[in-house]
């Protein structure tokens, strides 16, 4: 089982390594001795950094071409004649020696990190080394090896794993990990530290270094995997769905102009991220551009006839009227109408290279799809339809229907504008399974890949104001791609909106806050609940010394939850975390001066006597018998209801007693007494 990245691996093992590789280099020349099993045993360390070795050597002419394979060990079912792993081969004859990211040629695998690994290999692998200079090439030798293992396990297991294989592995997951979850308990019992945990064990990931599991969960954030926010009061559907947003418009000379748009939130964002697959449409004018949910598509109106579309379809170009004034833009362009003005600016700035247009031919249908690919520009003078931009089409001449796709509204006659409704994935989607044979590659699928919204304090937001209609969409059997699906319109941008089968949601609540039957009944049934209490094991033998005495941090916890979960409940208890890191008496003190005293407050409004009790009366809440020679209390004591009154104070923090170990123990040991406290 891996526990630490490839990345630091020590010196002390890089040359191990590199010993190793030339015993396998000299032995694969000669050609003489087949046997592996021992020499593979070799890199039995490698293990420790998530890599299993795969040796062949073959003989004289049976096998020409010895190799050596480095396979992640979350790919245990990959063999070199099956499956994508480190190569390092060397060619019995010529002495060529050839490291890359391998994959077996018998038996293909698809995969989603294809393009990906070719692109690496072309780019990095290029040069080969030789036998012949194997003492003075084989630390570049060494660190190429390295160099390609470091970049291939930071890919995920989704990206290398054979796509038949991955779809049951994700759905062997689901069965593990439910898509909704709330990690639920008292303050400091890892609630937040334990979603990392979470988040890794459903995207497939099996570390056991916590520093290897953070830089791996950093590197998900950082690739839009896992994100992260907290509820808070003042959170709503705005931040977490969509919302309009007041921007500052600055493009109209000196004045601000206020206007609104609208932006979508944290949630629909990951949502509308695991949706969306990279693709490229295999032609070589086109090579460098992709294609993914957010590309824009617009639609064209080419000309009152099929003529102007003929021309475009054959010269690969879309044209737009009205002379010289798109150039110009004078007097003439300010007379125009609304809608005229807009189609230009549409045409001229907000068209952009590698968005995808769409031909009009009816109210319902289109007649040509392209992909843009030049900025504008402008031909003959004489010429009504002068302003034009390239185009390389993917589809011509071919009637399809826009109507389902732009959620049943007809096309408007408008010469140009953005078909918003419309993602450019179904769009090609539907060019390629009804129309045109055409060939789509998927460089990027999110849709085999999982992604994690993980909703710290969960309970801290009013859940039906933030989730709104949403809440009904997050249950596991209403997700997209289930038999019951559901998708609504959205209230502010009117699009349809599902929620994915592969986004996970982890929420954390605090117990002491709010307790799970006061949680909105609607979220309550829709979530998976994962109760985390106060672990006393974590702290089996930590204690704190100073001079010959020992204060206990097991006993010490044990007894403060086993009064608080007496005088109120088991939900307010405290939790291990707080003492984690506690190394002397310092830390000590200051986690009960700065954390501990300040729940008990909390959780006893004030309550000095019972916050009292909870510490076995240690010394750390004084009690204060009132001074009856206090000319402040005169008139009081005159009442009926008069009663002498105990008052409690926290010690001063300046006091001796906080730096007393004995003052600790109290909190658990009973027959210490109050003198030994004192006379310490």
């Amino acid at each position: 089982m891996r526990t630490k990245s490839i990345e630091r691996i020590s010196q002390e093992y890089k040359d191990k390594f590199k010993e190793c590789l030339i015993y396998f280099f000299r032995k694969a020349q000669k050609g003489e001795d087949q046997s592996f099993v021992n020499d593979q045993e070799k890199f039995s360390f490698l293990k420790d950094y998530g890599f299993n070795t795969r040796i062949k050597y073959g003989a004289g002419k049976f096998y020409s071409k010895p190799y050596i394979i480095f396979i992640r060990e979350d790919t245990p079912e990959y063999e070199v004649s099956q499956g994508v792993y480190v190569y390092c081969g060397i060619k019995r004859n010529s002495g060529e020696i050839n490291i890359c990211i391998g994959e077996s040629e018998k038996n293909k695998i698809d995969y989603i990190a294809k393009e990906k690994v070719d692109d690496y290999n072309n780019k990095h692998n290029i040069k080969t080394y030789n036998y012949e200079n194997l003492d003075n090439d084989i630390d570049l030798i060494v660190d190429k090896i390295f160099e390609n293992t470091q970049w291939f396990e930071k890919l995920s297991l989704s990206e290398i794993q054979n796509k038949k294989a991955g779809k049951e592995i994700m759905k062997d997951n689901k069965s593990k990990s439910p898509l909704n979850q709330i990690l639920y308990g008292p303050p400091g019992t890892g609630k937040t530290y334990h979603t990392i945990d979470k988040a890794l064990e459903i995207l497939g990931e099996n570390l056991e270094n916590r520093i290897d599991k953070k830089a791996k969960f950093d590197e998900y954030v950082k690739n839009g995997q896992i994100v992260f926010t907290t509820f808070h009061q003042s959170y709503g559907y705005e931040e977490f769905i969509e919302g309009i947003k007041p921007i500052i418009n600055k493009d109209n000379g000196n004045s601000k102009e206020l206007d609104y748009e609208i932006k979508d939130g944290i949630f629909k964002r990951i949502c509308n991220r695991a949706l969306n697959k990279e693709r490229k449409v295999d032609n070589n004018e086109i090579d460098d551009i992709t294609i993914n949910n957010d590309t824009p598509i617009w639609k064209i109106s080419l000309g009152p006839n099929a003529s102007l579309r003929d021309k475009c379809f054959k010269e690969n170009k879309i044209y737009i009227g009205w002379n010289k004034i798109p150039e110009n833009m004078n007097e003439e362009f300010l007379a125009l109408g609304t809608n005229d003005k807009s189609t230009i600016n549409n045409f001229k700035d907000e068209m952009q290279i590698g968005d995808l247009v769409c031909v009009f031919n009816s109210l319902k249908t289109i007649k040509g799809v392209g992909i843009i690919k030049s900025d504008v520009k402008y031909g003959d003078d004489k010429e009504e339809y002068r302003t034009y931009r390239d185009v390389e089409w993917i589809s011509k001449d071919s009637e399809i229907s826009l109507y389902e796709l732009n959620d049943n509204k007809n096309l408007t006659l408008k010469t140009v504008y953005k078909l918003w409704r419309i993602r450019a994935n179904d769009l090609l989607e539907k060019i390629k399974n009804e129309k045109e044979q055409i060939d789509i590659k998927t460089i990027d699928d999110n849709t085999e890949k999982k992604f994690v919204i993980i909703i710290d304090e969960i309970n801290r937001g009013n859940v039906s104001k933030i989730f709104g209609e949403l809440i009904t969409l997050i249950e596991p059997s209403k997700r997209i791609g289930k038999e019951e699906e559901l998708r609504v319109t959205l209230p502010y941008s009117g699009e349809k909106f599902g929620v994915p089968e592969n986004v996970y949601i982890i929420g954390t609540m605090n117990t002491a806050d709010r307790s799970i039957t006061s949680l909105d009944t609607a979220l309550r049934r829709r979530f998976e609940f994962v109760e985390m209490m106060p672990d006393l094991s974590k702290l089996n033998n930590k204690f704190v010394k100073k001079d010959q005495e020992k204060v206990e941090l097991q006993q010490l916890l044990e007894a403060i939850n086993t009064r608080i979960e007496y005088l109120l409940d088991r939900e307010k208890t405290i939790g291990h975390a707080f003492f984690m890191n506690i190394e002397n008496l310092n830390d000590l003190k200051w986690v009960f001066q700065n954390k501990i005293i300040p729940l008990l407050q909390e959780y006893f409004y004030d309550d000095y006597a019972l916050i009292n009790a909870v510490l076995n009366n240690n010394g750390m809440i004084e009690e204060v018998v009132e001074n009856k020679e206090n000319d402040y209390l005169h008139s009081i004591r005159k009442l009926e209801i008069y009663n002498e009154k105990i008052i409690y104070n926290i010690t001063s923090f300046d006091s001796k007693i906080w730096d007393n170990e004995i003052t600790y123990q109290k909190i658990y040991k009973n027959q210490i007494s109050d003198n030994k406290t004192k006379e310490n």
